[in-house]
């Protein structure tokens, strides 16, 4: 099931190139990179708590961020992805044992190809306030 998660993300991910350049493996920034420095936006806060027991829902998620530009639910997981100015955003969701969704992960890439990607917290404070 993971594997089917991983290979969805990334799918997802390479769906939000705008270029018809070759296409490279996406440049991912692990969610353990942002544990080790604090942040200051509620956004990236939230995204620093993906895999937790106590990480957001996808409610939660999308008050801040507003609803996903794509969204893919497979049996029990759910991926959204945002596609902003300079990054996208792909969040996955798994059920917890009470059936709510969860974030899973989370992974900001670079929305053309040659771009170096943007760190998580980038991404996430573009993300927070690109929702009205």
């Amino acid at each position: 099931m993971r594997n089917l998660v991983v290979i969805l993300s990334l799918a997802a991910l390479l769906g939000c190139s705008t270029t018809a350049a070759t296409p490279s493996a996406p440049e991912m920034t692990p969610v353990a990179a942002l544990l080790a420095s604090p942040t200051s936006n509620r956004g990236a806060q939230m995204l620093a708590q993906a895999g937790r027991a106590n990480a957001p829902t996808r409610a939660d998620i999308e008050r801040t961020f507003g609803a996903g530009d794509i969204s893919r639910q497979d049996g029990a997981g759910v991926a959204l992805t945002y596609r902003l100015s300079t990054c996208a955003l792909l969040l996955v969701f798994t059920a917890d044992a009470h059936n709510t969704l969860r974030l899973m992960d989370a992974h900001a890439s670079a929305r053309q190809a040659g771009q170096a990607a943007p760190t998580l917290d980038q991404c996430g404070a573009e993300a927070e306030a690109h929702h009205p």
